[in-house]
């Protein structure tokens, strides 16, 4: 098996990830799937219909007003959210089963004032709610443990596997990624520790967020730790580009020489 490699993008990047020869695309939810009323959608479906690369993932899930935890949660609001959230994603990934990674970390954080103990209880519930309506859809959500400037809780693999699995969340799966691994010094053999919960993978390079190739990121020890835990999902590029067009696909070339490295 070869990794497949892909890139995390906005519609508007997707012709030039398509002539960069990208295995498939990760398309942003909040910037995209749901942005804006039922005519946008109909076009974004348009946009990705027959799609070379494939749709087989998604991040940016919420958007930063929509809290699940603390005091100002809407039940309501976030059943109709990630409702038509997942409607939507089902509708453009036909067939396939698509993974929807829970980053979100505004929505996520735990207010300063408000009890961590409470809040983890809410974290779990919705969790556990979103995880199964996920599953009753045909997608797989991932929890992506984020580095603290980002959230104040599940910074680390190990936090957040150790989380889904105390509170018995089968329905959920992991994203293992390097950027924010690096950033916790979180050690690589965390990956084998948690390998059954792990379905997908991010990765930039260095502490600047850059395409890789522009850093000193270990990516291939990170892609033989996948490798060698037993991994079979894939890989998306997740960065700050200067210039996507361009920068896209020595990129690409870079991860697939690192993968051939790692021994894939």
């Amino acid at each position: 098996m070869i990794i497949p490699i892909g890139c995390c993008v906005l519609p508007d990047q997707i012709r030039s990830l398509q002539a960069a020869g990208a295995d498939y695309c990760e398309l942003s939810i909040s910037g995209a799937v749901m942005n804006g009323g039922p005519d946008a959608f109909e076009l974004l479906k348009e946009q990705v219909a027959g799609l070379q690369p494939k749709l087989l993932a998604y991040n940016v899930f919420l958007p930063s007003s929509l809290k699940i935890v603390g005091p100002e949660v809407d039940r309501s609001q976030l059943e109709s959210y990630v409702g038509q959230a997942f409607s939507r994603i089902r509708q453009l990934s036909v067939p396939g089963r698509p993974i929807v990674v829970m980053g979100s970390g505004r929505s996520r954080s735990i207010p300063e004032t408000f009890s961590r103990e409470v809040a983890l209880d809410q974290l779990a519930e919705f969790l556990a709610w979103a995880g199964t309506l996920a599953q009753q859809h045909g997608v797989t959500l991932a929890l992506e443990p984020l580095r603290r400037a980002e959230s104040n809780v599940f910074n680390t693999i190990s936090e957040a596997g150790m989380f889904l699995r105390e509170r018995q969340l089968g329905a959920l799966g992991l994203v293992a990624d390097l950027y924010h691994m690096m950033a916790e010094h979180e050690s690589l053999t965390t990956i084998t520790a948690y390998a059954d919960l792990i379905v997908h993978a991010h990765v930039a390079d260095g502490n600047q967020r850059l395409p890789p190739g522009q850093s000193n990121y270990p990516i291939a020890e990170f892609l033989r730790s996948l490798r060698e835990s037993g991994y079979q999902g894939a890989c998306s590029i997740e960065c700050t580009w200067q210039d996507f067009a361009s920068e896209i696909g020595p990129a690409l070339a870079t991860m697939r020489e690192q993968a051939r490295q790692a021994g894939w």
